[in-house]
């Protein structure tokens, strides 16, 4: 990622731009200048300084990285950070970091952070297309004096310096007179003229076209009709193909599915402000499931099933101990529930996570060493590896108690904070957490034992 590129296109506009972390990048308007020991003349221009102080993320540069790239707000704020981390162990290194048209960045001898700016590039824009420019000294008649010892021995009369006259000088000067009122003259006679001959094709035109219309018949006869079958999509099981928080990427994708035979559309905004788009909707519950398992092989590992709340009720009192699909909680909100575990197994990836929906719970069986319950789970990981790592970045962050648990039938380690004895108290927990980057994908786990 280039990561100096995003900062300059953005000192173009703001004056303050912040690296999450790292530091600010500061411009402040510096005025026209002139070097007098060299003749130079400067145009205005904004001067860069960086202080390594400001490192609270304002969401600038993460959000700029997400238009550009196409991409989402969480994956731009880990890219940075990424490269954050990079740039800092060349800082310990001893390197040099190069920005084109920013400046460089080493460490001094108190370990902080030194800016040298470069001053190819000026980002004041309303100062684009002027450069700096070198003027010759202006030399002026120096009137000469006479030394004293030389006017001691040869008396010196002194008469002031005559010049030439130019009188042709006054005659060009009246002729350039005469000829600028001339010009005017002409030129205000030209324009009265075009004016004019405008005016009078206008007025004709104006004319031809009244008449034309007079001369004009209309015969309109009936049209034939025409029958155009309009598919209007139901059901309250709905295939996710996934949830965006620019309307701009989700409509994008609804193209794409529709490029490719599926009867894709937006179902609305969910409660946490991303916009949902579907393969289809289907009124028949054995149907949806039939093709999320399609989709599933064919085309989308992390499809998930949502059921709206209508039907979760109904769902609920026919379920199974084999196949759960809904559970209604005291708020009577619905939490949709993936159909099987096995589909679960389907969906995990090495060393990542797989629930993709904040709205699913899953149910586990026979977990060893755990007490049955209601788990708010963070995240899923297989290797202990990327465990370990994430439930560091979640201390690092301020959460505490935070612990896991693992399951064997689908391999994974499961990262929580609480427990909870009911389904009501768990899901008020989670709904009433601040949003972060951590647990935007915070989803629950009854584990039964």
């Amino acid at each position: 990622m280039q990561l100096e590129t995003y900062i300059s296109d953005l000192l173009y506009r703001y004056e303050c731009v912040t690296v999450p972390g790292f530091g600010a990048f500061l411009t402040h308007r510096v005025t026209a200048s002139i070097d007098d020991s060299n003749n130079t003349f400067y145009p205005p221009k904004k001067a860069v300084s960086f202080n390594e102080q400001i490192q609270k993320n304002d969401g600038l540069l993460a959000h700029y990285i997400a238009d550009v790239e196409k991409i989402p707000f969480e994956i731009a704020i880990q890219k940075i950070e990424t490269r954050v981390k990079g740039l800092k162990d060349n800082l310990s290194q001893g390197k040099t970091i190069s920005f084109p048209n920013i400046g460089d960045l080493e460490f001094n001898n108190e370990g902080k952070i030194q800016f040298e700016p470069c001053y190819h590039l000026n980002y004041l824009t309303d100062a684009f297309g002027l450069s700096q420019f070198v003027s010759p000294a202006i030399t002026r008649e120096v009137y000469k004096t006479e030394v004293e010892q030389l006017e001691k021995v040869i008396p010196i009369t002194i008469t002031q310096e005559k010049r030439k006259s130019r009188p042709y000088l006054k005659y060009a000067a009246v002729a350039l007179i005469a000829l600028t009122v001339g010009g005017f003259a002409a030129s205000n006679y030209y324009v009265n003229q075009i004016e004019a001959y405008n005016q009078i094709a206008q007025e004709e035109a104006a004319q031809q076209l009244d008449a034309k219309i007079q001369e004009a018949t209309f015969n309109l006869n009936s049209l034939p009709a025409i029958t155009i079958n309009v598919t209007k999509q139901s059901g309250n099981y709905h295939i996710i193909a996934g949830a965006f928080r620019v309307e701009e990427n989700c409509d994008k994708k609804v193209e794409q599915l529709k490029a490719l035979g599926f009867n894709a559309r937006k179902i609305g905004v969910n409660k946490h402000g991303l916009y949902e788009v579907v393969y289809a909707s289907y009124e028949d519950r054995i149907e949806a499931l039939n093709e999320l398992r399609a989709i599933k092989r064919t085309h989308n590992q992390d499809a998930w099933l949502k059921v709206d709340e209508t039907t979760s009720t109904n769902v609920l009192n026919n379920r199974n101990s084999t196949a759960k699909t809904t559970i209604q909680n005291s708020s009577s909100e619905p939490v949709v529930i993936n159909p099987t575990q096995n589909s679960i197994s389907k969906n995990t990836k090495n060393d990542s996570k797989f629930l993709q929906s904040p709205n699913i719970i899953q149910i586990l069986k026979d977990v060893k060493n755990t007490e049955s319950g209601f788990y708010l789970v963070y995240n899923t990981y297989k290797d202990t590896t990327e465990r370990n790592k994430f439930i560091k970045t979640l201390e690092s962050s301020g959460q505490s108690n935070i612990n896991f648990f693992s399951d064997r039938e689908n391999l994974c380690y499961y990262i929580y904070s609480e427990k909870f004895n009911d389904l009501a108290s768990a899901t008020k927990s989670m709904n009433s957490k601040t949003k972060s980057p951590h647990n935007e994908e915070m989803f629950i786990v009854k584990v039964e034992n």
